[in-house]
């Protein structure tokens, strides 16, 4: 069986003024610490920072640094969901996780892009 966690708190770091907001630094690693270490599938609004979360218009990227340490160090899930960068939206992977934005809204906010599927195989049964 696979262990999901869709973290309810939805925070993300500063980003123009808009909800959910915290403060980059402690303030949201202390809600990236409530994910279970054995989480499988982690379903977050932001993205990780450098995975799936660059904004052109901006030239920069927006993601979150607590997050990917606590992605990438510790939870290391199989698959990451998150949105929110209309931007970024596809699928990549560094090799333990793979990363997927999944906006269903372009950055214009027009419902354009696909569902991404992802198959995954059945955990063995002992």
């Amino acid at each position: 069986m696979f262990l999901f966690c869709l973290l309810c708190l939805c925070r993300q770091p500063w980003y123009y003024g808009w909800g959910f907001n915290l403060p980059r630094g402690q303030a949201l690693l202390d809600k990236w610490n409530q994910i279970p270490d054995n989480t499988d599938i982690l379903v977050t609004h932001c993205p990780p920072l450098g995975f799936l979360d660059w904004v052109p218009k901006k030239m920069q990227r927006v993601g979150c640094m607590e997050l990917l340490n606590t992605v990438q160090r510790r939870v290391q899930p199989k698959v990451h969901v998150f949105g929110h960068i209309h931007e970024g939206y596809g699928m990549m992977t560094d090799g333990t996780t793979t990363f997927v934005n999944a906006s269903a809204c372009t950055v214009n906010f027009l419902p354009m892009n696909p569902p991404i599927v992802i198959d995954l195989p059945n955990p063995r049964t002992t």
